[in-house]
């Protein structure tokens, strides 16, 4: 067979995914840019990115609705980079997400977006849009998104 018949590795792989796989792949993927966001920042990449999921959700029959089909938190790190922590995000509530991330006594710095899909009883699919590229939080959200912890229930 030549290298024109058979299908690559790739292919292949792209076959076997399920819908939410799919749809995590795309919504996790493009260009990384690494900067600072702000917390006002932060919660406007998070309604941008419900709108998206909600969007390409259609299309694959996935992800209709908000709070049931998929979910997004705001990853932030405390001042020293020693912790992860999320915040879920919530549609129509983006006043009370900021003042308790901006609250009084509270300094996070916004590193990404993680979500979740959910693909009926077969279990969920997570991704994350990191903001702050660096060795560190990439590690972080790695090990948060593994772990399945994301502050949503």
């Amino acid at each position: 067979m030549t290298r024109t018949q058979e299908k690559s590795r790739q292919k292949l792989a792209a076959e076997r995914m399920t819908d939410a796989q799919k749809l995590c792949q795309r919504l996790g993927s493009g260009a990384l840019k690494s900067e600072f966001r702000t917390v006002s920042e932060a919660i406007h990449m998070a309604r941008a990115l419900a709108a998206q999921m909600a969007d390409a959700g259609r299309e694959d029959g996935l992800a209709k609705e908000y709070g049931k089909d998929h979910h997004i938190a705001i990853a932030y790190m405390t001042p020293d980079f020693s912790q992860l922590h999320t915040w879920p995000y919530a549609p129509g509530k983006e006043a009370e997400i900021h003042s308790q991330l901006t609250g009084p006594g509270r300094c996070c710095i916004p590193v990404g977006l993680i979500f979740e899909v959910l693909e009926g009883k077969e279990g969920r699919r997570m991704g994350a849009r990191p903001f702050l590229i660096t060795p560190l939080v990439m590690m972080a959200l790695k090990q948060r998104i593994t772990e399945s912890k994301i502050g949503i229930n």
